[in-house]
């Protein structure tokens, strides 16, 4: 006898009826069928008599309802208490532009709500975060691109890309892209979700560009352009408070990224990582 065996008893005994259980739990009716006899077999006893097309408990079945209720209560109570109340420690991975715009107020957030929990972050780039969520090393990540296809995700927020110069860049005074070509170009390190979508965006538009220099740090990016002639590529929630620079408002370049809570596809979605999830859809903790 298995659980799936009371769960189709008690659909059967509930609903009085196999065709009904059938529906109500999408199985076959020869398979509720055959679940009921592999009971009656078990304890040697009929469960339902079956009198004009009706089938009706018997004292037998009675018991085994009690007896059933008894038993998935008291599974269910076991696997709230093994999912819910004994998580003490959870890792989550977040990529470098995240962990300097959104981190921080989200950080404080869930201290505050779960002081219990201890919270292990890794800050890295997408390529390096992905790598860990395939291996199970983290409980779930926040990352800003569309994640591999190995990963669950959850769309929590949408940005774009502009390209960022100082306030009195001759690039300001221009119309069309190529021109990006003549001046150096700050880029993110290869493995980040920029490059790869930066990158993929010049060799579409037959822009012939390479990186000057290729920097980890946002910041130290929106320093080069402070002081130098060179642009960068960032994303605009990350830019739009900075002073000293700009961005090139141009209609033809557009990269829009959905930002995502990404988990191993296998990962069981636990009641507490959607309770955080929603924490961090909301709008006092989002970019």
């Amino acid at each position: 006898m298995t659980f799936r065996h009371l769960e189709i008893f008690m659909s059967v005994y509930q609903n009085q009826s196999i065709t009904k259980a059938s529906k109500e739990l999408h199985i076959s009716q020869p398979s509720v069928s055959l679940a009921i006899k592999e009971l009656e077999e078990k304890y040697q006893t009929p469960l339902f008599d079956r009198m004009n097309r009706q089938i009706y408990p018997t004292k037998k079945a009675h018991l085994l309802y009690n007896h059933s209720l008894q038993i998935l209560s008291s599974l269910e109570n076991m696997e709230n208490e093994m999912y819910e109340d004994h998580v003490e420690n959870i890792s989550f991975g977040c990529s470098v532009t995240m962990a300097q715009v959104f981190l921080p107020q989200l950080l404080k957030k869930l201290k505050m709500i779960y002081p219990t929990i201890h919270f292990h972050i890794i800050v890295n780039n997408l390529e390096y975060i992905e790598n860990l969520l395939l291996k199970n090393e983290l409980d779930f990540a926040l990352i800003e691109t569309t994640p591999l296809h190995q990963l669950k995700k959850i769309a929590f927020y949408q940005d774009e890309l502009v390209i960022v110069v100082h306030q009195k860049h001759p690039l300001l005074k221009v119309k069309y892209l190529k021109e990006l070509e003549h001046f150096d170009y700050y880029s993110r390190e290869k493995g980040s979700s920029i490059y790869e979508l930066v990158h993929s965006y010049f060799i579409s538009h037959d822009l012939d560009i390479v990186p000057t220099i290729e920097c980890t740090n946002p910041h130290a990016l929106i320093e080069l352009v402070k002081q130098n002639d060179g642009f960068t590529i960032l994303p605009y929630s990350l830019v739009k408070e900075s002073k000293e620079i700009t961005y090139l408002k141009n209609n033809d370049f557009q990269i829009q990224r959905t930002y995502h809570i990404v988990m191993h596809k296998d990962k069981k979605l636990l009641p507490l990582y959607q309770e955080i999830f929603e924490l961090i859809k909301k709008k006092d903790v989002t970019i």
